[in-house]
């Protein structure tokens, strides 16, 4: 007997197996990984500061910021305030977001009249975003309600429901900027400041944004904002220094996703209008996903 006898069955098994993935047309070597495609920068996350429920973006899920602001005034309502503030957001559907902001703040002035401690204004809203409207170009709708839960006579609100009408767009510009810009209509019921009665009116709010994406992480954020006057005041029929004069400012900013789902965030903005604070300083950290 031939000594190969015994191990002719191991060495058709063996052929068998070796051969079995050519038969099959399989490659005899694995294909090479296809390179991991690269994240783009992500919109998503480069929210607006004054226009943050304006904007014509969604948040990928929930937004949930806490923020520290203060503001300081020589005109208009001369007040210094130190506010903590929560904003949240969530896309319950697909293209539609609801969200708002709330806080308390202290406030002080060098005549003694607005100095305390009270709550911030409630704000709320609800916007349909279109995304891709057009090529490369958002556009939003929505509502913008004002609960008046801010303390008037320290300075933190007005006493006056106000609801705002307002449209936006969004148009990215290669990998360079974001433009952004929105128009809202506000109807501002009666209120008061400090028990004097305010007459409220229609304004109008114009807004005009950029944001420039200088890596995956870091985006920077320019914005202006003008609002007309909400009140007049009855004593006189007109506009005066108690708050209800037009507010205009101007604020530049950064956004940096440094954490994954966390990002911090901070502004600077001045007023150029009695109705604005001379300027104003804002850092936050936001939790998204």
């Amino acid at each position: 007997m031939s000594v190969l006898s015994p191990l002719r069955p191991i060495l058709l098994l063996a052929a068998i197996v070796a051969g079995a993935p050519a038969a099959f047309g399989a490659d005899a070597e694995p294909a090479p990984a296809k390179p991991a495609t690269p994240a783009a920068p992500s919109g998503i996350s480069d929210r607006l500061f004054l226009a943050f429920a304006q904007d014509a973006a969604l948040v990928k899920s929930q937004w949930w910021e806490g923020q520290l602001e203060y503001s300081d005034a020589s005109k208009g309502i001369p007040v210094n305030a130190w506010i903590m503030r929560g904003v949240v957001a969530f896309r319950p559907v697909k293209n539609f977001e609801v969200g708002g902001s709330f806080g308390f703040g202290d406030t002080s002035s060098s005549t003694n009249q607005f100095d305390g401690t009270g709550a911030t204004d409630l704000e709320a809203y609800g916007k349909w975003v279109f995304p891709n409207a057009s090529p490369n170009t958002d556009f939003s709708a929505g509502l913008l309600i004002t609960i008046p839960t801010g303390d008037d006579t320290v300075g933190l609100g007005f006493n006056s429901f106000a609801s705002q009408a307002f449209g936006a767009v969004r148009s990215r510009l290669s990998n360079v900027v974001v433009l952004g810009g929105h128009v809202g209509l506000c109807l501002n019921g009666d209120g008061q400041f400090q028990t004097q009665p305010l007459n409220g009116k229609a304004s109008y709010e114009l807004g005009f944004s950029a944001l420039f994406p200088l890596a995956n992480q870091v985006s920077l954020v320019a914005e202006a904002q003008m609002q007309t006057a909400r009140f007049d005041n009855p004593n006189n029929g007109s506009n005066d220094a108690i708050g209800a004069e037009a507010a205009t400012q101007i604020l530049g900013g950064v956004n940096w996703r440094a954490f994954g789902r966390g990002m911090l965030r901070g502004a600077v903005a001045f007023g150029l209008t009695e109705g604005a604070p001379d300027f104003s300083v804002l850092m936050s950290y936001a939790y998204t996903f």
